[in-house]
Formats: structure tokens, C-alpha cells, sequence
């Protein structure tokens, strides 16, 4: 069955629903009208969910909770930045999505009523969100695609999932296999170390003037990627029976003994916390802060550690940190200018924005 979609109607739904009608009126010309051919297509999703839409999507939106870990990835895609409508907030305050070239209004209102009226041809969830959320806009009848990035097998499904809804399967395709080459010269790395070094990576939290110190649950991606680049995440085995950050104390943090201590923090900058700690007296003691393997996670506008796109660098940049005498061909620099360009970034944006970020005392 074929469906031809009229990307016009899409753009006055959505001038309408964002209360810029007239100005979107003025800018949309006759010629501007694009038709194009769709197709019912059908993907499993990362649940499992067997879902049907029209292919290739000229219109979604991502909305429900916990989108900060999905919401970048359609925008690796061409068609993401002239269809998605989300959101843009986030741990950065919308600071990475500031500089694409995004074509679409952002998404100030994200309840089921307003998604619904827009009418697009997919919408986005987060993959835990299903029971408390996503249920109610499966109920719209707008096909609900659900997106996870937890884990590198969910990396295979949902990036095909996303190619296949806006129809550049290729494109999906060169994706998976950036990743995939990451992964195997990250392996390799790691298949030449002698001695693991044993690693303990920690989020540090601020609130109403004090910090916490967290450790990842052990099926989370700080763990394996602290496995995949060679180390032993000595915080594992405490680990296991939590699907959330876990608080640490001193003196576990000191009886855990770690070769080297990664700095985690979403919110501000690790950088100025490992210097604080470092001049801790009791942190002193440490024999990693003595050994000076105590190191702020790589981060630009945000953190390399979490389950998102970044999650490559986050690899690159952990098995550099741990073994860089078996690391010395990762540039990271180069690295950034490759993933970014995926977004549609030109160099000298990657360089101004994000990789002096990177490098910022």
C-alpha cells in the first residue's frame, strides 16, 4: 500500500500547534510543496514490539520521559534534522543541540494531547518508560517506536530501527559499523593487557551545598565499559541488585583500593571536582590520588560515559586513560571530528564548540 505524503501539511499542523501560523505561512512558497511516495513498512522494536508506519517518516517527534539518552541519535540521521520535533534541554541545557542545524520548532509541550494533534508519522519513547507512560500514547494510534541505547545490542537494534523509519537503511548501516570498529580496536587493546588495572568510576553529585559519591548498577554501561577497555570495575559485585545509581562512602571508596578513579559529573564540570579532591586530606591518602591516576571522565558539552551516541568516545577515551602506552595511535581529538561530522557539524564548529570544551583547564 503506498501513501503520498505532503510535507506542507505537516509544517502548518506543526505552525499551528508551536502558535507561528503566520509567520510559517509567509515563508512556505508554493514550490516548496515536496511530494513523497510512502510505503507501509514494519520493524521490530527494541522491546520487541512489532510496529507498522509509513516509511520513509517525514515526520516524528520524541516525547515522553527519560529521552535524554535517545534524543540525539535521529539527528545522526539526515532526515532527523528536517522531521524530528523534541525537546532540547537536557544535562547541557540544550547546548550541543543549539548548534545543529535542526529545521523543526522545539518541543515545548510533550503531553499526549498536543503529540496526538501534531499527527506525525512515528513518535519516539524511551524503552522503561512503556508502563508509566508510553502506553497512553500507543493509545493515539500513531505508531509508537520505542528507542533503549542501553546496552551495544540495543545499539544494533534501535540504530537500524531509526534508519529504516526515515528510509536510509545505509546510512544505519555506516553507523553500526563506526561503532563496530571502535569495539574491535578497543579489543584489541585490551586483549594486550597483562594486568588489569582495577578501576573505580564515580558520579560526583552536588545538592544544596554537599556531594555524593555514586557508583554505577553493574549491568550499566560505565561497567562494561570499564570491562570492554581492559579494566576491573572493582565496584561491580556491590552492584548487582540496583537499577540506579548507588551511594558510596569514604571508607568503602578506600577499601575498593582502585589503581585508578574516574570522575563522573552531568552537571558541572569533573575537572574542578578531581581537583578538589585532590587536595583532600583523607583523598590524599589514597594510593591512586598518590599514584595521580585519579582522572575528570571525558566530557565536552556533555559526559562520555552514558548510554547515548557518545558512548564510543566514552570507550576510546577509557582505554587511552587506563593504557596509554597501548594507546598511543587514539587521537581523540581526530575521533571527535569524526563522530560529530555524523550530526552534520563542520570542523571548525567541532573544533570551537565541543573539542575546546573538551580540552578546557
Amino acid at each position: 500500500m503506498k501513501h503520498i505524503y505532503r510535507s506542507l501539511i505537516f509544517t502548518l499542523i506543526l505552525a499551528l500547534c508551536f502558535g507561528v501560523f503566520a509567520v510559517a505561512a509567509q515563508e512556505i512558497a508554493a514550490d516548496a510543496v515536496t511530494v513523497v511516495e510512502q510505503e507501509e513498512a514494519t520493524l521490530t522494536d527494541v522491546l520487541g514490539r512489532e510496529v507498522t508506519f509509513n516509511a520513509p517518516a517525514a515526520s516524528a517527534v520524541i516525547a515522553g520521559k527519560k529521552t535524554g539518552t535517545i534524543v540525539e541519535l535521529p539527528f545522526m540521521f539526515e532526515s532527523g534534522r528536517t522531521s524530528v520535533i523534541t525537546g532540547r534541554g537536557g544535562q547541557d541545557k540544550g547546548k550541543f543541540m543549539s548548534l545543529l542545524d535542526i529545521q523543526t520548532p522545539e518541543l515545548e509541550d510533550g503531553s499526549v494531547e498536543t503529540v496526538a494533534a501534531m499527527k506525525p508519522d512515528v513518535i519516539f519513547l524511551k524503552s522503561y518508560t512503556r508502563e508509566d507512560a508510553g502506553i497512553a500514547f500507543e493509545e493515539t494510534g500513531i505508531p509508537v517506536i520505542y528507542l533503549s541505547l542501553e546496552s551495544p545490542a540495543d545499539y544494533v537494534v534501535d540504530v537500524a530501527a531509526v534508519g529504516k523509519v526515515f528510509g536510509e537503511e545505509e546510512r544505519a548501516a555506516e553507523i553500526l559499523a563506526y561503532y563496530a570498529e571502535i569495539e574491535e580496536r578497543v579489543a584489541k587493546i585490551a586483549a594486550g593487557v597483562e594486568t588489569k588495572k582495577k578501576v573505580l568510576l564515580l558520579q560526583f553529585a552536588e545538592a544544596d551545598g554537599a556531594y555524593a559519591l555514586k557508583i554505577a548498577p553493574a549491568n550499566w554501561f560505565q561497567t562494561s565499559m570499564v570491562e570492554d577497555a581492559g579494566g576491573d570495575p572493582v565496584w561491580k559485585a556491590d552492584a548487582e541488585n540496583t537499577n540506579k545509581w548507588m551511594d558510596v562512602n569514604f571508607e568503602q571508596i578506600a577499601a575498593y583500593d582502585p589503581d585508578v578513579l574516574l570522575i563522573v559529573n552531568y552537571f558541572d564540570d569533573p575537572k574542578a571536582n578531581v581537583a578538589m579532591l585532590k587536595e583532600d586530606e583523607a583523598w590524599k591518602e589514597l594510593r591512586a590520588v598518590k599514584d595521580g591516576e585519579i582522572y575528570p571522565f571525558g566530557k565536552d558539552t556533555l559526559s562520555w560515559d552514558s548510554a547515548g551516541p557518545r558512548r564510543g568516545l566514552g570507550l576510546l577515551w577509557t582505554v587511552k586513560t587506563l593504557y596509554p602506552e597501548l594507546s598511543e595511535d587514539i587521537d581523540l581529538e581526530a575521533e571527535m571530528q569524526k563522530f560529530y561530522s555524523w550530526f552534520g557539524l563542520e570542523p571548525d564548529v567541532i573544533e570551537a564548540e565541543l573539542i575546546s570544551a573538551y580540552l578546557a583547564e
